[in-house]
């Protein structure tokens, strides 16, 4: 059954991070469906419905250079859903912690 209202995640990323917020955006963009990027200036704030993915090996790819995702820390100002997934490979982000 379809909701009037789509349930965003996403993650607001600081613009200071150069080619690093730019791959991940690029990556999000590539792995995610219906994403929405609202440009503040100093942050983009990346939204998907429902679920966001973010893999290491696509942002590696774009960036050219190894990128361990540990180094999200520094272009991630915060993020709005729950954390299903954190691991070496991929971060997941879902709108709700008991969807399957």
């Amino acid at each position: 059954m379809a909701t009037s209202q789509q349930q965003y995640v996403g993650v607001d990323l600081d613009k200071n991070g150069g080619a690093v917020t730019d791959a991940v955006v690029e990556a999000i963009q590539q792995d995610n469906p219906g994403v929405e990027l609202v440009d503040f200036n100093i942050y983009v704030k990346v939204k998907a419905p429902q679920r966001m993915i973010i893999r290491r090996q696509l942002v590696e790819d774009i960036l050219g250079r190894n990128w361990d995702l540990q180094e999200l820390h520094m272009v991630m100002a915060s993020y709005f859903g729950f954390i299903e997934e954190w691991d070496e490979e991929k971060l997941v982000i879902r709108w709700s912690a008991d969807e399957s």
